[in-house]
């Protein structure tokens, strides 16, 4: 990952899924929301997996040799 990558996860992705998390534990049907605590985990590591994917083909396509 680059730098504005991770100058993104921190200020922007970890609050929102922090905010995100937090509202899916306070609801009151634990069921609903231990699966809206699975969807979210699994989001999360597929735009983990996007993005360390993205990032190896740009550098391969731009790279200067």
């Amino acid at each position: 990952m680059t730098g504005a990558s991770l100058i993104f996860w921190i200020v922007c992705a970890i609050p929102l899924i922090g905010l995100l998390y937090w509202l899916i534990r306070k609801d009151k049907n634990k069921l609903k929301g231990s699966w809206g605590v699975i969807i979210l985990g699994a989001l999360v590591i597929a735009a983990l997996l996007v993005i360390v994917y993205v990032t190896k083909d740009f550098n391969a396509i731009f790279s200067q040799n």
